[in-house]
């Protein structure tokens, strides 16, 4: 199918000159944009707690929220709309536990007072701060010890239900769990595992102590410790690496030596434009956005390979000398189904971006679109011009 009746004959060579500056101008701008304002990473990257939550009173604002959240000393709580109710709102924080490392070593200090000096032989909290886990030489009841974190100052989860696994199990590693705590006895060790409200059970709390929060549902919640964020944003980084390198050892040898620059040039191109807009916007970057940048670089190779593929034919079949008419008339030959692809390819994305308004999807689908664009415009004017500049460069060197 062919858009143009005619066929076109664009002079998209005559032009790279002014189209290198404009694209060098947008990837140095992004790059200064990434490195002064920084990225807004989200809590994939920088740890935090993330928590969905579903009101039934229209009372439930943003302003009464972030009251909330501001007394309980969450000052920096993201709090937006989200999801098809008007009352749902995502809240993103940046603690993932309230405790912190001088108020681990009080309650330490008031548990061995306690439980007995010698007693305690381990003392350990989750990176989410919602266990405490508690090794003793010598058995105690569960009651006595739950008093005792009590007493410590540890907020107990509200656990009812009452497990006995004494007769599954051999006796030194039996298991019993009643209220809060569980019990195992572990090679000579007596365990007790402590549940605690950790930082979403002590918002839902705060919120339903409020008339308009009092029916308020936690729809899920998560937690990324900032060990984990390190992890994930190094993974992250090393992914998108790992394409280019290989896309261009893919391009140099289904291709030529010349191509495979022009192509990862292009998709750094792609992807340096769109984590900039991003960072202008404040927008963050997640989990999700990685994976919209690496579905740009597809979309983006899969047009670059498309125009590669033409000149390829056309350098085979053709009697011209010249390398740039050979890509202007390639250009050309592929520019309607270059238009057909990005406008289809648009109008499905828009559709994502526009259903998925309230949802994650926004961010993920908004990215695309900035890539899909970005993506059609850098295939014609940033990797076929630098497929030119390669090939005068290499010629230059045979000569020499």
């Amino acid at each position: 199918m062919q858009i143009f009746k005619n066929k076109t004959n664009y002079d998209f060579m005559g032009k790279s000159r002014t189209f290198a500056i404009v694209s060098t101008l947008a990837v140095v701008g992004s790059v200064l944009v990434t490195l002064i304002w920084q990225p807004r990473f989200g809590i994939d990257f920088i740890g935090g707690t993330e928590i969905q939550v579903e009101f039934k009173d229209s009372k439930a604002t943003v302003a009464n929220i972030r009251s909330v959240l501001k007394k309980m000393g969450f000052a920096g709580a993201d709090v937006v709309a989200f999801g098809s109710s008007d009352t749902e709102y995502l809240i993103r924080l940046r603690e993932v536990s309230r405790i912190n490392d001088e108020q681990k070593s009080k309650i330490k200090s008031a548990l061995k007072n306690a439980l007995g000096d010698t007693s305690m032989i381990g003392f350990e909290f989750s990176p989410g701060g919602d266990k405490l886990t508690v090794k003793l030489k010598s058995d105690m009841s569960i009651a006595d010890v739950e008093t005792a974190a009590r007493n410590a100052g540890l907020d107990l989860a509200g656990i009812t239900d009452t497990v006995d696994e004494t007769d599954q199990a051999e006796e030194d590693n039996s298991r019993k769990c009643e209220s809060s705590t569980c019990r195992l006895v572990v090679k000579e060790q007596y365990v007790f595992e402590i549940s605690l409200n950790g930082v979403t059970e002590q918002v839902m709390a705060s919120f339903r102590a409020h008339p308009w929060g009092k029916d308020a549902v936690k729809m899920r919640s998560e937690w990324v410790g900032a060990k984990v964020g390190e992890q994930l944003r190094t993974a992250g980084i090393s992914s998108i690496l790992y394409a280019l390198i290989f896309i261009m050892v893919y391009i140099a040898f289904r291709f030529d030596l010349r191509f495979a620059p022009g192509a990862v040039i292009a998709l750094i191109h792609d992807i340096l434009i769109t984590l900039g807009i991003f960072t202008v916007l404040r927008i963050e970057v997640t989990l999700a956005t990685v994976a919209a940048l690496l579905t740009i670089v597809g979309y983006s190779l899969n047009d670059t390979i498309v125009v590669f593929d033409r000149i390829r034919e056309n350098m085979a079949a053709s009697k011209e000398v010249k390398l740039l008419s050979v890509i202007n008339r390639s250009l050309n030959e592929t520019l309607s189904r270059t238009i057909m692809t990005s406008v289809t390819t648009l109008l499905a994305v828009l559709a994502l971006y526009t259903i998925g308004w309230k949802t994650s999807l926004r961010d993920f689908s908004f990215a695309l679109v900035i890539g899909v664009i970005v993506g059609t415009y850098s295939s014609i004017y940033v990797a076929s011009p630098v497929v030119v500049w390669f090939d005068r460069f290499f010629a230059k060197k045979e000569k020499a």
